[in-house]
């Protein structure tokens, strides 16, 4: 058996069932200290559990009726904040992408005058003329399909 029981163990006490606290409360019908002890206890409970007597009916019903008040104020000025947010993120996205884009055509390096030229060279006067068909001249006669024109 303990010598004193703490107010954390009190506590327990006061909230267990009445067979449960049994070797508590013998203790305390024993000891003035820990009777006393759990006197304060109860009383401070007690006291918790009363909401403020003191303030009447309508105080309650004004302080309900204003916090109901800014409940729905409430909802009301954040969504326009929130769209607002929406479009300052969304510009500043597009403001780093360009920057970014703009940024990177910056540092392309420019084409050198050869390779303008193997460019230029690359696409032939006449596509009929290329490598690839004439190496399928023999299979297909592509002038034939041309109207008015005589084939090869």
């Amino acid at each position: 058996m303990k010598e004193h029981y703490s107010e954390a163990d009190l506590l327990e006490t006061h909230y267990t069932q009445p067979g449960e606290s049994m070797p508590v409360m013998m203790h305390l019908a024993q000891c003035s200290e820990c009777a006393a002890k759990y006197d304060r206890l109860e009383r401070k409970l007690r006291e918790a559990a009363v909401c403020h007597p003191e303030k009447h009916e309508a105080f309650w019903a004004a302080q309900r009726a204003t916090i109901m008040a800014r409940i729905r104020d409430a909802g009301r000025t954040r969504r326009p904040l929130a769209g607002f947010r929406l479009a300052a993120a969304v510009l500043l996205g597009v403001v780093f992408g360009t920057a970014l884009v703009y940024r990177n055509e910056q540092n392309r390096p420019a084409p050198t005058a050869a390779v303008q030229q193997i460019q230029l060279d690359a696409v032939p006067v006449d596509l009929w003329e290329t490598e690839e068909l004439r190496e399928f001249g023999g299979v297909v006669e592509w002038e034939s399909w041309i109207e008015g024109e005589e084939s090869l």
